[in-house]
């Protein structure tokens, strides 16, 4: 499997529209938002780890990371005292741990920086909802 360039751009932050009678209406996700690059770096991670578009796709998702990571870190500490908020804290630092760096493996990175976009973007999402 080849992927190009041009197939892991950023997919808009305006996931899906509704549209009723008399008015339209933008659903927005923040894992809807993220679910294109996650999906791209998996594809990569698994056929071209290494190329230039993982090289770019890391970077967007680092910076994803970083952006995603302070409503992700406000929703843990929102919790009451459980498993389930250690779960979320700890997802959050580890989350910022591989933005920093996850070693030399392209494969590695690309999965765990996509997998941690994707926790912090349902824990957005929970906090949105909250």
């Amino acid at each position: 499997m080849t992927v190009l360039a041009h197939e892991v751009a950023p997919i808009p932050s305006k996931a899906a529209t509704v549209a009723s009678a008399d008015q339209e209406t933008a659903i927005t996700s923040a894992t809807a938002a993220v679910a294109g690059d996650v999906e791209a770096a998996l594809a990569l991670a698994d056929h071209q780890p290494a190329g230039e578009a993982a090289v770019r796709l890391r970077d967007r998702l680092r910076e994803r990371v970083r952006t995603l990571a302070v409503p992700a870190e406000r929703y843990a500490d929102l919790l009451p005292e459980s498993r389930e908020k250690d779960i979320a804290a700890g997802t959050v630092r580890f989350a910022r741990k591989v933005a920093r760096g996850c070693g030399s493996d392209p494969a590695i990175a690309l999965r765990l920086l996509a997998k941690s976009v994707a926790h912090l973007a349902r824990y957005t999402d929970l906090l949105r909802s909250a």
